[in-house]
């Protein structure tokens, strides 16, 4: 019985020790590591709520008896009621192990001899979650199932049979059950190690504040030791992990548009010189371009950054919003951050070659417009590693851009 336990608790220690190498064979976070040397950060979870222990206990006391019937003190308490304490840490997105207690507290004493003022129960424990926030579109909503093993210390009886105590007859004997108990229980320990089983559901208001619902069966190792049911309520802090934000939708237009706007909006500037500008500025874009996997101007791009801030300053009043985008290969997750770093380094290209920052503004898809299928080769898929500017005119819209 005992070795189950030791093996268990040794399970729960090792796999929480070995959640970095479980991070680390996730090709797209492998690929960040490798590339840029930095690591996604593991979200940690905190919360503080109350708890709802259901057990069951019975007492018989205080024997009186008249010329008619017998009579003995009942007393039951079926809830004890306590704070609790959680702390959850990220293996993976699938994976969450945590550490909980809780403590239960009734003022009712289930032996008056004993001259205590409270009975008490503590119990805590580890235990691993299965998170199902990969099956749903909403990360604010995070529904799991659970496995555990605790310890549990409590400072008075729970009998669930006996004889009745001063009964002259001798022959009074009770038996008590209860839902989680139907049969009864005949053994009884202040410490036991019981096992969890549960669900819960942690539903966040915000990127960092949340609110968690969790109820769980349990069931001792030991032979012949109660069974019951506990629940508990929490306010959760969270820190680190992804954000659980969507990411912002940034609409592209073809080249043709900015063209069309630029010779309707500068009416004073001649169709025909309109024209070249525009035709001038794409072709000069559409070759500043990236090698495989960095954020590096290519050096053949970089000479070309010099003429585009000619164009720009041509048209000082106009903003624009600079699009990074790259080719198919990777993770959507880690060619988001790529594309970002590549815009962010032709914004600050620009920044440095006199262009005001109140002009600029950027952006990275990823992957999402990538012409070129991963099989492509590189050389044909460089198309696809690019910044692309856009002129935006829509003031609303602009305001509204991070």
């Amino acid at each position: 019985m005992y070795r189950k336990f030791i093996c268990i608790i040794s399970f729960l220690v090792a796999l929480w020790s070995d959640g970095t190498v479980w991070a680390q064979q996730e090709g797209d976070k492998a690929e960040m590591s490798r590339n840029t040397g930095r690591k996604e950060s593991k979200a940690w979870e905190i919360g503080l709520g109350g708890s709802l222990i259901n057990w069951n206990r019975v007492s018989f006391s205080g024997f009186t008896a008249n010329p008619d019937n017998y009579y003995h003190n009942l007393k039951v308490d079926h809830l004890l009621g306590g704070p609790s304490l959680y702390v959850a840490r990220e293996i993976c997105p699938w994976v969450y192990v945590d550490l909980q207690g809780m403590m239960g507290i009734s003022e009712h004493n289930s032996d008056p001899r004993s001259g205590k003022k409270h009975s008490l129960l503590y119990m805590g424990g580890l235990g691993v979650q299965l998170r199902l926030t990969p099956l749903f579109e909403s990360k604010y909503v995070e529904p799991y199932l659970r496995v555990g093993i605790n310890y549990l210390h409590k400072n008075f009886a729970s009998a669930y049979s006996g004889n009745f105590a001063d009964d002259p007859t001798g022959l009074a004997h009770w038996e008590a059950s209860d839902f989680w108990n139907p049969n009864g229980r005949k053994s009884d320990k202040d410490n036991m190690v019981p096992l969890s089983f549960g669900l819960g559901v942690n539903a966040w208001m915000s990127n960092r504040l949340g609110v968690g619902i969790q109820g769980e069966y349990l069931m001792p190792v030991q032979k012949d030791l109660p069974r019951f049911f506990a629940a508990s309520v929490r306010l959760l802090l969270r820190f680190g992990g992804k954000d659980k934000r969507p990411a912002p939708v940034v609409r592209t237009i073809e080249v043709e548009k900015p063209v069309e706007r630029i010779v309707e909006k500068v009416v004073e500037v001649p169709v025909e010189s309109a024209a070249s500008t525009s035709y001038n500025l794409c072709r000069l874009l559409d070759n500043v371009h990236f090698d495989f996997d960095r954020d590096q101007i290519a050096t053949e791009s970089e000479s070309l950054l010099d003429e585009i801030v000619d164009v720009l300053k041509n048209n000082a009043d106009s903003k624009w919003l600079i699009t990074g985008y790259t080719d198919a290969r990777g993770s959507r997750a880690y060619n988001i951050d790529l594309s970002k770093r590549r815009a962010k380094m032709v914004y600050d290209a620009l920044l440095e070659r006199g262009v005001p920052a109140t002009s600029l503004k950027w952006r990275g898809v990823g992957k999402a417009a990538a012409a070129i299928p991963a099989t492509g080769s590189d050389a044909v898929r460089r198309g696809d590693r690019k910044v692309l500017l856009e002129r935006v005119d829509n003031e609303a819209y602009w305001q509204a851009l991070d």
